[in-house]
């Protein structure tokens, strides 16, 4: 789907590959939900339809959203498509992105604000947890900034320091025992980088990627990650069975990745994965 010089060779997918494709991912053993995400998906002006495609086929639907196009009638005609959860962006809380969470918190849909952490707010880490709780969110998602994409070009500015990202936890930890909201890492956090004991606020989530979870490009193509180049297969062409049993080794080695030599002897890349790689591996490596 890509040409050799990097471009598109098409538009974005029509309705009709759309569900296409949600009737072959649900018929994958396991498949549960799909959270729509973006870019924003909110400006396509067929989400309604398609969310409703993803409930036909029997599989919950989620939206994951910036915010800036959410209002109490857009919640109720999301949640009237089949919307189940909303997941908003939550790292600076201007006036609409607040109007928006409590938008969706009221509707009764369960909401989680996600936070990127990175070098200009993690010190306000606990105060936008505590305010996300008092606008309604279920849970927080803490996903520390990763350089890539458009993202590269501010590295240097955003990255976090381990200092930084340690900071950035206790505060989230002494939120969730103020405020008694549910705090996760979205991003996974090494445990040798910090342990769970050290923050009984906060669960700390492993990589799922490329085994439960799974990325589709707007063109159809299947991913191991978001944030992964390499593309498996085309759901249009080939099932998801099919694709993932034909990727079987390319698959094992993204599931098995670990950052640096330090790792290979460790016994907790089985549980951490190594937290994401996409922190680490250099631009040259990601399309191993």
């Amino acid at each position: 789907m890509w040409l050799e010089n990097g471009k598109q060779e098409r538009s974005e997918l029509s309705l009709d590959e759309i569900e296409k494709i949600l009737h072959n991912i649900s018929k994958a053993s396991g498949a549960m939900g799909v959270t729509f995400t973006g870019g924003e998906p909110l400006l396509r002006n067929d989400l309604h339809e398609i969310v409703r495609m993803c409930r036909k086929f029997g599989m919950k639907a989620a939206l994951a959203t910036n915010g800036s196009l959410i209002t109490d009638k857009t919640v109720c005609s999301l949640i009237e498509s089949g919307i189940q959860h909303f997941d908003i962006g939550f790292s600076e809380p201007i006036t609409e992105t607040r109007l928006a969470l409590a938008a969706a918190a009221k509707s009764g849909c369960t909401v989680t604000a996600s936070i990127c952490i990175h070098k200009n707010n993690y010190e306000r880490t606990g105060i936008l947890c505590e305010l996300a709780a008092v606008l309604g969110a279920d849970a927080v998602a803490l996903n520390r900034f990763v350089p890539t994409g458009r993202g590269k070009l501010h590295s240097q500015d955003l990255r976090l320091s381990n200092e930084d990202l340690l900071t950035a936890l206790k505060h989230a930890d002494r939120a969730a025992a103020a405020a008694g909201i549910y705090i996760y890492t979205g991003i996974p956090v090494e445990p040798c980088l910090a342990s769970s004991t050290g923050f009984p606020g906060i669960v700390f989530s492993t990589c799922q990627c490329g085994a439960s979870k799974w990325a589709i490009d707007p063109f159809g193509n299947l991913r191991t990650c978001e944030q992964n180049r390499e593309i498996l297969g085309n759901l249009l062409e080939n099932t998801f069975t099919e694709i993932t049993e034909s990727k079987t080794d390319k698959i094992h080695l993204f599931r098995q990745w670990r950052p640096s030599k330090t790792c290979n002897p460790c016994t907790l890349p089985g549980n951490c994965r190594g937290g994401c790689r996409f922190l680490f591996i250099p631009e040259a490596d990601k399309n191993r």
